[in-house]
């Protein structure tokens, strides 16, 4: 599939201090870290694949903050070894945001970069 990302994605400065989930369908996965962010989209990586188009949920709790988003699995793949001695293999999942939350969207995308 030709890539069709047309905002730009942000690496975030620091890993998001506060306990991200994804929830794919009826199973659920601690995000392991976060790609790239946009207010339309995420990449995350996870410790298993999921069947892309599925309905996803983001869910983001810290001490203060307690944030769900919704969207789409737009794409996945394994990240390859390249000499990596991991022994859990990691996906890389990437989500398209719900267009019609812009306000929680935006405060998501907030906090994954870890700006105020």
């Amino acid at each position: 599939m030709r890539e069709q990302r047309r905002n730009v994605r942000v690496v975030p400065a620091q890993q998001p201090k506060g306990k991200l989930m994804l929830y794919v369908n009826d199973d659920s996965f601690e995000v392991r870290s976060v790609r790239d962010v946009s207010p339309f989209g995420i990449g995350v990586c996870i410790v298993s694949d999921v069947e892309k188009e599925s309905e996803a949920r983001l869910s983001y709790q810290t001490g203060d903050e307690d944030l769900e988003v919704l969207g789409i699995v737009a794409w996945t793949g394994p990240i390859k070894g390249g000499g990596n001695t991991q022994t859990i293999p990691l996906f890389r999942i990437g989500i398209c945001l719900q267009p019609d939350n812009v306000a929680s969207n935006l405060e998501f995308y907030r906090l994954m970069r870890g700006k105020d």
